[in-house]
């Protein structure tokens, strides 16, 4: 079954716009407890509470990844989950396992379809929701370089996240979602471009130079 990108894309934007996100890096978490019949523990939490240690929690849930998984079950009539993260992991990794599952959520993914596709999809929400086109686009607008460094930064997406983007088909969102996206990020977005301004020198090169940042540096 072919994966439903544009749905998928859709569905992250239509996030984006529920919850008046507006800054970024945009943080899943928050998200995922607002939303209704989801519990989220870390995969610490998870084994305290049923005393037992973090393998054996890993190897229940089936968790092959080892970033996060999402558990679903039924009670009184309605579809619950469960959300299970690696609280070791670094912050851009996490944003990354949790919009996935995020995605799977909002996308009503009950296992009835292929699991490739599935996941696909939720791939898909994860890029749109954690670098929303129309973000790029706004901050492309103000003249700010679209360096990969400048991406990773706002995003937490690094190279080999982008390429996984590029190799996603286009997909097409309702000009009037990507407009309420752009309204809510605008402010985020000039405030970044008046920061840009202020750290760069005048003849255009980055204030701070990272490049000899560790001379002189002793245990």
């Amino acid at each position: 079954m072919t994966p439903d990108y544009e749905r998928a894309a859709i569905k992250a934007t239509e996030t984006l716009i529920k919850h008046n996100i507006g800054t970024a890096p945009i943080d899943p978490l928050p998200i995922l407890k607002k939303t209704p019949n989801v519990l989220v523990f870390t995969f610490k939490e998870m084994s305290d509470q049923a005393n037992v240690d973090r393998e054996e929690i890993l190897n229940q849930l089936g968790c092959k990844n080892q970033d996060a998984v999402t558990t679903v079950f039924f009670a009184n009539g309605k579809t619950k989950y469960v959300v299970t993260y690696n609280q070791l992991l670094s912050t851009g990794i996490i944003s990354r396992a949790l919009a996935r599952e995020l995605g799977h959520i909002v996308l009503g993914h009950d296992g009835s379809r292929p699991e490739e596709s599935r996941n696909e999809e939720a791939i898909c929400f994860a890029h749109h929701l954690l670098c929303p086109r129309p973000l790029i686009h706004s901050i492309h607008a103000t003249g700010i370089r679209l360096t990969t460094e400048t991406i990773a930064n706002i995003t937490g997406f690094y190279d080999y996240c982008l390429s996984c983007i590029r190799k996603q088909p286009g997909v097409s969102v309702p000009a009037e979602l990507n407009r309420q996206v752009r309204d809510q990020f605008m402010p985020y977005v000039l405030n970044l471009f008046e920061y840009q301004r202020y750290a760069s020198l005048k003849d255009g090169s980055a204030l701070a130079d990272l490049g000899n940042y560790m001379d002189g540096y002793e245990e």
